[in-house]
């Protein structure tokens, strides 16, 4: 369809790329939405949440260092 302020024979969307006029609608049909497919098994809800599982292991208390002293 082309535009009736610029002659522009495109349009992204209602908006006429040459001009950014408000265009009337495309008379094409609109395009199908296409579903993903569905999973064959059941999910459960533990499936799908994400759950982090590490071994938690306490820390060992800190040492003080020694400070050996030079007698010179």
């Amino acid at each position: 369809m082309n535009c009736a302020h610029c002659g522009a024979g495109h349009q992204r969307g209602r908006y006429c790329i040459g001009c950014g006029k408000l265009m009337p609608p495309s008379p094409l049909l609109p395009r199908r939405v296409r579903l993903a497919p569905r999973p064959t098994f059941e999910t459960t809800d533990d499936m799908t949440q994400p759950v982090l599982r590490f071994d938690v292991h306490p820390r060992r208390p800190m040492v003080p260092t020694r400070v050996s002293a030079d007698a010179g």
